[in-house]
């Protein structure tokens, strides 16, 4: 999932979009184009530097593949793993080790693969 939601970033989606045109790309979730539509703008941080956006993002997806009590449950996992690797969840503090595409390209890849990851292991206990 990392490299596929690097190539939707590449190719101009941002960073929510991308995480979900990957998860679309890997697991076969439908997605209708009104739902990559509807992130235009969760970006940048919502456009006030807050919550880093490729989070929200797989927030999203979790949301489309698993039932409420699941998808909460593995909200929380991410964050955490997020906030372990990163320190933050904030977009600026995020994006200030680099440039702002440097920075961001690692932090979609990274956030793409702990996605897959929790995604995967919830399947398996299923």
């Amino acid at each position: 999932m990392r490299e596929k939601a690097l190539a939707f970033y590449r190719e101009g989606y941002n960073c929510s979009q991308s995480i979900l045109k990957a998860a679309e790309a890997l697991y076969a979730v439908p997605m209708p184009e009104q739902s990559v539509d509807m992130c235009c703008c969760v970006n940048m941080g919502l456009g006030t530097g807050g919550l880093c956006c490729a989070l929200i993002g797989s927030v999203m997806l979790f949301g489309l593949m698993f039932d409420e009590d699941e998808a909460k449950k593995l909200r929380i996992e991410l964050m955490d793993m997020f906030y372990q690797q990163y320190g933050s969840l904030n977009c600026c503090l995020l994006s200030a080790n680099g440039t702002n595409t440097t920075a961001c390209e690692k932090i979609i890849a990274d956030a793409a693969g702990m996605t897959q990851q929790i995604i995967e292991e919830s399947r398996r206990q299923a």
